[in-house]
């Protein structure tokens, strides 16, 4: 009888295979952005290079992963929501993963110093990429509260742009430079050329961290849509 039923399962696991666990994929990406999110962080905050190092193996990592997800998607024969959005989830996730390199290497490369908006920005991105996550964990179990969390992530986003204005007013305040130049004094052409290096250096940075927050928000936009689906 055993017997039986085991040839049973394994045909109708042969006509109808077992849905992957997608909420557990999704997961596994979300725990790479955590790591890759707190290491930038950890970089802005104390400019350890080796920070950027493991940030450059998230990647690669996160690469094979997202890889491996998209495998199991186009060859699963059954999803617990539509495809279209378990993609848009890999792929929202996946990207903060690219903004932490891209912001660590270019801070080095131009060898720019931190400050209160790039740490306040960074910091309130972290924030949003473990909101996320954690709403992802509370996805097949508690719909509702992932909901909350999917609006927690775009508020997160409205912070961040916030602080981004304030920065570009604060980088463009370059009066003192003119002032010098038209008293002519001693080295003033030198510091405002300086200065304007800095304000095209530091912005790079800021766009960065600004562009990382409007894909988080499109990605809270993606966990909210799941949530429809599946609540």
């Amino acid at each position: 009888m055993g017997g039986s039923s085991t040839g049973f399962s394994k045909l109708t696991n042969r006509v109808f295979p077992r849905m992957p666990n997608f909420y557990g994929l999704i997961l596994e990406q979300c725990a790479l952005a955590d790591q890759a999110a707190a290491l930038l962080e950890e970089y802005v905050q104390t400019g350890n290079k080796s920070r950027a190092d493991q940030i450059l193996k998230l990647e690669q990592d996160a690469e094979t992963l997202r890889q491996r997800n998209l495998d199991v998607l186009k060859n699963a024969f059954a999803t617990p929501m539509d495809r279209e959005d378990i993609y848009r989830a890999y792929m929202t996730v996946d990207c903060i993963i690219s903004y932490a390199h891209n912001i660590v290497s270019e801070m080095d490369a131009l060898n720019i110093k931190t400050d209160k908006y790039i740490t306040d920005m960074t910091a309130a991105l972290r924030n949003a990429v473990e909101t996320l996550s954690a709403g992802y964990k509370k996805l097949a179990t508690s719909p509702a509260d992932s909901d909350k969390d999917a609006q927690l992530v775009g508020q997160a986003r409205k912070t961040i742009e916030k602080t981004f204005r304030a920065a570009l007013a604060q980088l463009f305040q370059g009066d003192k430079y003119v002032q010098m130049m038209q008293q002519k004094q001693d080295g003033a052409e030198a510091q405002a050329m300086s200065y304007v290096l800095d304000i095209f250096k530091r912005r790079e940075i800021y766009r960065h961290l600004f562009d990382a927050a409007i894909d988080m928000g499109n990605a809270g936009k993606v966990l909210h849509d799941i949530v429809v689906q599946v609540a």
